[in-house]
């Protein structure tokens, strides 16, 4: 049958009428089966595959892991002879976060932050409540008037309560120093691969986003650095590195840790000491990761 005007052009999902739904093309060459898709997609039934304007069966002809299209046998030879159109891609459209990938830089600051918790003992109690909830006696610095505890030696923890075996002297000072993530928020962990560093913003992952135990040892860096000095028996400030503060180093005297804020302080690139060491005494600085 004729017809009166022009030709109508072959069916072309790459210019669909609207509704547009987003298309790629490939080109054959009889040996390839499997192509790279743009998007990521869950199930063969998110596309239509065509291969010279012939659609084909999903699974049957083919089939898709994540961001691979794979065929059971190769497409013949052709200039963008293979054609996919993505059904519903605003659902099936993910990203995803290769193992590795999230560095340091990526770290917001408030999960960077090593929280020091300070108390003084009354000769009677055994336990102390922490402000925050600890991954475990291990990611703490415990000491008692500058003596370091160990668990279960000494303390054990539960929560955010910690009990010493024996209650420490009256008077005392207790200090604890948090290591490593603060956990007290539980968030669904990211999938791996599914962000990657071009997703992420420096800063961007916060607190929030990150689960209870999602971010192992192993995938973390920290550097750490100290510095250490010989008391003249006159002067009690002794110059650090920028970028700290009293809770962000461990300061010792003669090898007894030293109290943040009690014993010493820093402004700037300065440590000032609350008293004045003997000389040739040792004070050691130890800096941690900020």
């Amino acid at each position: 049958m004729s017809y009166i005007g022009a030709v109508a052009p072959a069916y072309d999902p790459t210019r669909a009428a609207v509704p547009q739904l987003d298309a790629e093309r490939f080109n054959g060459d009889s040996s390839t089966t499997a192509f790279t898709l743009t998007r990521q997609v869950v199930s063969p039934t998110d596309i239509e595959v065509f291969i010279e304007n012939v659609r084909q069966e999903p699974t049957t002809a083919y089939n898709v892991d994540g961001l691979t299209l794979t065929f059971t046998s190769a497409p013949g030879t052709g200039t963008n002879n293979i054609y996919v159109i993505y059904r519903a891609s605003g659902v099936s459209n993910y990203a995803f976060v290769p193992d590795g990938s999230i560095t340091y830089a990526k770290l917001a600051n408030n999960i960077r932050q090593f929280t020091v918790d300070n108390f003084t003992a009354n000769g009677t109690g055994t336990t102390v409540a922490l402000s925050e909830t600890p991954a475990s006696a291990n990611s703490l610095v415990v000491a008692i008037d500058g003596v370091i505890q160990t668990a279960p030696e000494n303390f054990s923890l539960s929560g955010t309560t910690i009990t010493f075996t024996s209650a420490p002297d009256n008077g005392s000072n207790v200090t604890v120093r948090h290591l490593g993530f603060r956990t007290t928020s539980t968030v669904t962990a990211l999938t791996a691969g599914s962000v990657t560093t071009t997703e992420l913003a420096d800063g961007s992952v916060t607190t929030a986003k990150l689960a209870s135990g999602s971010v192992t040892n192993d995938k973390v860096t920290f550097t750490y650095t100290s510095d250490n000095f010989t008391a003249n028996g006159a002067g009690n400030t002794y110059t650090v590195t920028t970028g700290h503060t009293a809770n962000s180093v461990l300061v010792a005297y003669n090898g007894v840790l030293l109290i943040p804020v009690l014993d010493y302080s820093i402004t700037s690139t300065t440590l000032t000491l609350t008293f004045t060491p003997t000389a040739n005494s040792n004070v050691s600085v130890r800096y941690l990761p900020v």
